[in-house]
């Protein structure tokens, strides 16, 4: 990567956790795994401790490349087959800068 600032994006879900994590794996393993979009760097599904959280942390080289993915049919079917088993869902992008954002 050629800038010093890259971007995570996190996504959580809260309710159902065990459900909405293997969904997540599927997405990754699936779509971003196989034919990567512009700009994704790697992808972590994440598990609460509590048993009721689950998430999926992304890392991207550009906000312009989350956008992009966030706008894609696979990512919204992913997305709606999480929220179709949760109570709740929040999203956060975050800039990286330095040693971080290298790698």
């Amino acid at each position: 990567m050629a800038s010093d600032t890259a971007f995570v994006h996190l996504i959580s879900f809260k309710g159902s956790a065990d459900t909405v994590a293997s969904n997540l794996r599927g997405y990754v393993e699936r779509e971003l795994a196989r034919s990567a979009p512009k700009g994704f760097l790697s992808a972590v599904v994440i598990e609460g401790k509590d048993g009721e959280t689950a998430g999926l942390l992304s890392y991207w080289e550009s906000l312009d490349a989350i956008e992009d993915i966030t706008d894609t049919a696979p990512w919204e079917a992913a997305m709606d087959l999480c929220e179709a088993v949760c109570d709740t869902r929040s999203e956060l992008s975050y800039a990286i800068t330095g040693a971080a954002a290298a790698g």
